[in-house]
């Protein structure tokens, strides 16, 4: 390197560190409008934008702080303020510190004389059309603003193509400013032209019979093209499980028959997918599960599930067919098999059952309608027995809400009626109810209130010969905290427990969010299974820690048995979804 060119690049490290020692130190306030409006004013404000820049200069802070009184305006202008009053001062405390102070009195608002809004006949007979026209954010004697005149527009063409209307446009779309008179006028016009139809939907698969799945699309061809029904389809064959990649999406739109053809590309799924689970729970014990499902046995989309679980009070195996009925989305029949042993502190059963059930939706709510042989040999207390029971039931479920693992605002509540007759293959006769509810309901940004209720009612001459699957129990981290898992109910004159014909839980809760994925709670619960109404309740109530993992809330309590002798204390653990 030459001596001309090391004596440049010193000067020009010299000049740029004295440009650095020298940095300005800025400060910027902005008073008298509301925080939306600030936002938009520093971004108009040259100075903000240029305030941390290495190269900004005394002479400099001084030019754009001269711009600011038109930034600011035009800041404001997009907000219906065209008549803003600016006061503005640039001070320089000590050296290279300058602070600038804007203080805003937006002026009067620009309101709008005439708003003027025509559809084309197409779109007139639209209802989605008319939603939106209800609810329009500007009319005729409000503030002018831009950006919801802007949000009109693009809402208007976003609804216009998912809805099929592929010709849509703007005719007129003028706004006047008439600062004499301050108004302002606002005229749209918007015509739709005709409205598509769906075309042919193809199928790219080989591995499900086409008519199994042409019952998963919610529209047929010749109906009215709709966006929505088109993701509905996406969401339906990815929930039918069947695939392990879904594409659909519209082809190109055929003017000549006004239609748009579906295209549906599907990616079959593995036929074999196994699971393996370990947990443990308070009412348990550490338990571990294995599962072997095969998603799609044939063309007709039959499935196979079985499963083995073992825990620390007992083993269980199942083996499920699954076929889809009705509409495939929501119905199947269900052919079952089981065994589950368990063992408790009140009961031992080993239950050995087969099945057959017909799951449905019914628009909101969920039905299913079953028949279950069941044998069981059972002791409860003195009473011992093996029983043969041929039940048929009805159940009816609903939940309400957008969230069902961690839940701010919901609902379910789900409600069974069972039974049995001596008529009929059982050897004993009895009918059953039971239903809960659960409420969660958030109070303000930190807390949930989360409260629960259980009812059942058995009818039957012959409750000693129940087998103890049919009787009522309670107590554990789902029923009442503080006692063990079933270990609540009437007694014999030995003081065992042995059930109830009756059954009443209820739970309070109040939780508060830590932050993150944290939070604590506190809770009373009561409850009991129960012979006569007047029967004692037993009462619990404790603290207990949150973690929200990605299957649910993971429910750490410790609780205390308020109507126990010496208030004895237990720790319950569970893990699942809030609904």
């Amino acid at each position: 390197m030459c001596k001309t060119q090391q004596w440049l690049l010193a000067l020009t490290v010299f000049f740029y560190c004295n440009t650095l020692a020298a940095q300005i130190n800025l400060s910027i306030d902005v008073s008298g409008i509301d925080a939306e409006l600030e936002t938009n004013v520093r971004l108009y404000l040259s100075l903000e934008q240029q305030k941390e820049s290495p190269l900004l200069t005394e002479g400099r802070v001084k030019r754009l702080h001269s711009k600011a009184p038109l930034e600011i305006a035009n800041a404001l202008k997009p907000y219906g303020y065209y008549r803003p009053e600016i006061s503005s001062e640039l001070t320089k405390s000590d050296a290279e510190q300058w602070q600038a102070i804007y203080i805003i009195d937006k002026g009067p608002e620009l309101s709008i004389a005439e708003f003027r809004l025509r559809l084309g006949e197409e779109l007139q007979r639209d209802s989605a059309f008319s939603d939106l026209i209800a609810n329009l954010p500007l009319q005729q004697g409000s503030t002018f603003n831009h950006i919801q005149y802007e949000s009109i527009k693009s809402n208007l063409a976003r609804l216009a193509t998912e809805r099929g209307y592929f010709r849509a446009r703007f005719v007129e779309k003028r706004v006047e400013i008439d600062l004499d008179a301050y108004e302002a006028r606002v005229r749209i016009h918007y015509e739709g032209g005709p409205r598509y139809n769906f075309g042919e939907v193809s199928l790219q698969q080989d591995v499900l019979e086409p008519q199994l799945l042409q019952r998963y699309i919610p529209f047929k061809q010749g109906d009215p093209y709709n966006l929505n029904q088109v993701i509905d389809l996406q969401h339906a064959l990815n929930d039918s499980d069947y695939f392990s990649r879904v594409e659909v999406s519209p082809g190109e739109v055929e003017d000549m028959t006004r239609e748009v053809p579906i295209n549906v590309k599907l990616t079959p799924r593995k036929p074999h997918r196994y699971t393996l689970g370990l947990g443990y729970g308070t009412d348990t014990g550490a338990r571990a599960k294995f599962g072997w499902e095969m998603p799609r046995l044939n063309e007709s989309g039959h499935r196979l599930n079985t499963d083995a679980g073992v825990s620390e009070i007992g083993y269980s195996l199942g083996i499920r067919y699954r076929i889809p009925v009705l509409d495939p989305r929501t119905d199947q029949l269900i052919y079952s098999a089981g065994v589950v042993n368990e063992e408790t502190d009140t009961s031992e059963s080993t239950l050995r059952t087969l099945g057959v059930a017909l799951n449905r939706g019914r628009g909101q709510w969920r039905e299913s309608l079953a028949l279950k042989y069941q044998q069981e040999e059972f002791v409860v207390a003195d009473d011992r027995g093996d029983s043969t029971l041929l039940i048929p039931s009805v159940d009816w479920s609903r939940t309400w809400g957008r969230e069902f693992v961690h839940v701010l605002d919901g609902l379910r509540f789900d409600i069974e009626l069972r039974g049995a007759s001596e008529q009929l293959i059982s050897d004993t006769d009895f009918f059953q109810v039971q239903g809960g509810l659960k409420g969660i309901t958030s109070l303000g940004r930190n807390y949930r209130l989360i409260a629960r209720g259980r009812l059942g009612s058995t009818r039957t001459d012959e409750f000693n010969q129940l087998p103890s699957s049919v009787r009522f129990f309670a107590g554990g981290s789902q029923s009442v905290r503080g006692y063990a898992y079933q270990s609540l109910g009437p007694v014999d004159d030995s003081g065992q427990v042995v059930g109830g014909k009756h059954l009443m839980t209820g739970s309070i809760e109040l939780e508060r969010s830590l932050g993150g994925k944290w939070g604590v709670a506190v809770f009373y619960d009561a409850g009991n299974a129960i012979d006569d109404l007047d029967d004692k309740l037993e009462r619990g109530a404790g603290l207990g820690l949150r973690w929200k993992s990605p299957i649910g809330p993971v429910r750490v309590d410790v609780a205390s048995a308020l109507t126990q002798p010496g208030e004895p204390w237990r720790l319950h653990i569970n893990i699942g979804p809030d609904l």
